[in-house]
């Protein structure tokens, strides 16, 4: 009798302990493509919304946002290094982020910044935005570190708001880039790089209405509360020289200027044409009627765009701008269907 009691015991025991047994829990895949979309996402739309926000602000009208948001679609972004490891107990995805500046663009904001950030050089304004952050920037690139954790589609739920903080920074670093090839300075057109001479050399006293950072900053509090930014802020460069400016030469644009939005133009082209021609058939074949609205409404925008010049020269550089921009727009967007 005892045997028998003592065996019942130890099997209960046994299947007791197999029942206690927690299933171990799945690993998280830290390196799904849809976190790095998201991301890149993310910081288009923070370019895009800060950028037309300064834009609509700045009582000058220096900047043209559209550059800004086409400058967007050149950054090099990379998640390295992504795995999970544990924080305080919770298993956690953590990646390296690194953001490239194409070298072109981070000179022309160098080179650009005495008109946004007046006498602070854009390095100095760098400087001051990455104290105290995890963020850093050298060798064209910002650096820092994201810990996120990916929901039951796959993107990822973020822990902080470092990624929102390094858009921000980014989008002040752009955001000399945006200024216009000409300026309006006491109510005449001039170059940028004249405008620059002004500013320097007279100390002209004509700040913006709003300070730089203070409308960065306002605009990232708006997005923050979940608000958008869906109008029509397009802010093309629109000359009015009064009756003693040379009307066939606009102050500034230059051939090489006029060859470079040429090539990026064909660069966009060949990019969208290449995307259209890999995707699959029976995906072509459903946003077929969509692409086709795409390509008019493109013809209509950038030909209003162009109508504002005032010789040919500077109606092809706006309509090639205007066609630029929505290319790459648009290829981003196609890029979404050819996801395998």
């Amino acid at each position: 009798m005892y045997k028998k009691t003592a065996s019942v015991l130890i099997l209960s025991t046994i299947l007791l302990a197999a029942c206690s047994k927690e299933e171990p829990k799945a690993a998280l895949d830290c390196a799904q493509p849809a976190t790095l979309q998201n991301i890149r996402t993310t910081i288009e739309d923070t370019l895009k919304q800060q950028a037309r926000s300064f834009a609509r602000n700045d009582n000058r009208q220096f900047v043209d946002a559209d550059k800004i948001i086409a400058a967007g679609l050149e950054l090099e972004t990379l998640l390295e290094d992504p795995k999970e490891t544990e924080d305080d107990g919770k298993a956690i995805c953590r990646a390296n982020l690194k953001i490239r500046i194409p070298d072109t663009i981070l000179k022309t904001a160098i080179d650009n910044s005495p008109l946004i950030y007046g006498n602070t050089p854009l390095a100095d304004m760098l400087e001051q935005k990455l104290m105290g952050s995890n963020l850093t920037f050298e060798n064209n690139t910002f650096s820092t570190t994201l810990l996120y954790t990916p929901d039951k589609d796959g993107k990822p739920v973020f822990e902080d708001n470092t990624l929102s903080s390094t858009a921000q920074t980014l989008s002040a670093t752009l955001l000399p880039y945006g200024v216009k090839s000409i300026v309006m300075i006491d109510g005449k057109p001039v170059s940028k790089e004249q405008a620059i001479k002004l500013l320097q050399n007279q100390n002209t006293e004509e700040p913006p209405t709003l300070n730089p950072q203070d409308i960065l900053e306002n605009n990232a509090a708006s997005q923050a509360a979940g608000l958008t930014d869906d109008g029509d802020d397009s802010d093309y460069e629109v000359l009015r020289p009064d009756h003693e400016t040379q009307r066939n030469e606009p102050p500034g644009l230059s051939q090489s200027e006029l060859d470079n939005a040429r090539a990026q133009n064909r660069q966009a082209d060949g990019e969208i044409n290449d995307l259209w021609g890999g995707m699959d058939s029976d995906v072509k074949q459903q946003i077929l009627g969509e692409q086709r609205a795409w390509i008019q409404s493109k013809k209509l925008n950038c030909q209003q765009a162009a109508a504002s010049a005032d010789n040919a020269a500077q109606a092809e550089y706006l309509r090639l701008q205007c066609e630029t921009r929505m290319t790459r727009e648009r290829t981003q967007y196609l890029r979404g269907y050819s996801i395998n």
